[in-house]
């Protein structure tokens, strides 16, 4: 496992490193990949990607030019029916009734997204402040849920349901929601996506829909997998400025990213450091031992760090590794790479192909 050390680089080797990912940076369009229209088929979720930076209001009008922006297509969805009351067990072991879904406080953008999928966006009532969805962006309520802000600040929201994502995290806030009367269950942060869907489905009362769409994102991680004879021993590393405490983090096992990587058939350095979730427990010279031949983010990483130099600045040591040097660095739609919701199936299809297809 990475250790968590900090060790500064001297100023001209930070320089040096400075000039070598601008430089990737201002490659211009001749060396972006351009992959626009290469939809995938088979399970009808084609995929879109560009390397310019043309495009408006998607993010990819923040990636650095030279640099790969790659998305996804259809993403799979499904009209819930929600029948309550019900009586469900969560990953905490508990078993919960749900009453009433209507306003309901949602932990993560990955279960805002699956509420999406199930066309039931309009339940979203509360939301991380540091949220990258639309729906959770635009929820009556927004929170930011830390040890400042406590049970006590969750429960200041007055929804009827809270839906956490992660057992270590929110299993003692559940259980102080259900004190107080509040419908509150939690899916753990460690099932692949495919199974967190259907467990929120369970939790608001509307299986049919929740099956039918973790059906087709498991058909789409099915076609993704095709790729995996391209990409096997390919090492990809993903990193994030989502950390706890916004913090940067390397992303490792549960998680959107560790999900598409394995569908993919490639291995996520995070997770093969043991490094769970958005892990801060990494050091800088670990990530360039580690050899990432492929680096990857989100759109909204990207605009969190201000561009290339703004990434450089937080992980210095990536300028020097096999990725940087070789231009293979990817900027993906957060809703796709960062969030374990029903995109990761498109996302994983559309990383497949652009990695599968080569882009030196």
């Amino acid at each position: 496992m990475f250790a968590l050390t900090q060790m500064r680089a001297s100023k001209s080797v930070r320089n040096l490193r400075t000039r070598n990912i601008l430089t990737l940076a201002a490659a211009g369009t001749t060396a972006a990949l351009l992959l626009t229209g290469c939809g995938a088929q088979g399970s009808g979720s084609g995929s879109e990607a560009s390397g310019s930076a043309a495009s408006q209001g998607t993010g990819q009008e923040n990636v650095p030019e030279g640099w790969h922006y790659v998305a996804g297509g259809e993403v799979p969805s499904a009209k819930a029916e929600p029948k309550l009351p019900v009586k469900v067990k969560d990953g905490t072991g508990e078993t919960v009734e749900v009453k009433d879904a209507s306003k309901i406080i949602a932990a993560s953008d990955g279960v805002v997204s699956i509420l999406d999928s199930l066309g039931l966006s309009d339940k979203v009532y509360a939301a991380p402040q540091n949220s990258v969805t639309p729906t959770a962006k635009n929820a009556p309520e927004h929170f930011e849920y830390s040890q400042k802000t406590g049970v006590e600040g969750l429960l200041s929201v007055k929804g009827t349901m809270f839906i956490g994502d992660n057992v270590d995290r929110h299993g003692q806030v559940a259980k102080k929601f259900r004190e107080a009367g509040v419908s509150a269950a939690v899916y753990s942060d460690q099932e692949e996506t495919t199974k967190k869907i259907t467990d929120v489905g369970s939790y608001v009362g509307a299986d049919a829909a929740a099956k039918e769409v973790s059906q087709k994102v498991g058909d789409q991680l099915k076609e993704a997998a095709t790729y995996k004879d391209k990409l096997k021993g390919k090492k990809i590393l993903q990193v994030t400025s989502n950390g706890a405490g916004g913090a940067n983090a390397v992303v490792g096992s549960g998680t959107a990213g560790a999900d598409i990587v394995k569908a993919i058939g490639a291995t996520s350095v995070g997770e093969q450091a043991g490094l769970r979730g958005y892990s801060v427990k990494f050091s800088k010279e670990g990530l360039l031992d580690a050899k990432p031949d492929v680096i990857v983010m989100g759109t909204g990483d990207v605009e969190e760090w201000g561009g290339a130099e703004g990434f450089l600045q937080a992980f210095p040591t990536l300028a020097d590794t096999p990725a940087a040097k070789n231009n293979q660095i990817y900027v993906m739609p957060s809703e796709q790479i960062s969030v374990s919701g029903p995109a990761i199936g498109a996302g994983a299809l559309a990383l497949g192909k652009a990695l599968a297809d080569g882009s030196n």
